[in-house]
């Protein structure tokens, strides 16, 4: 009886999550995709990154 509600519970969470997500990436197939570390920005947000990593580090 336990499975049957912990699949009921799981099916009723994953279900819609799916179709958002489904749905999210045919609104937006239109637009350009970067892929990540390329772009004339990219090494000037990676020495930030690096520079917030040391941050956290050091209030820690």
């Amino acid at each position: 009886m336990n499975t049957i509600i912990l699949l009921t519970l799981l099916i009723a969470i994953v279900a819609p999550a799916v179709v958002m997500v489904c749905r999210a990436d045919r609104r937006t197939t239109d637009l350009n995709r970067v892929p990540f570390g390329f772009g004339p920005d990219s090494e000037r947000i990676h020495d930030e990154l690096v520079v917030l990593n040391l941050r956290r580090r050091d209030c820690a």
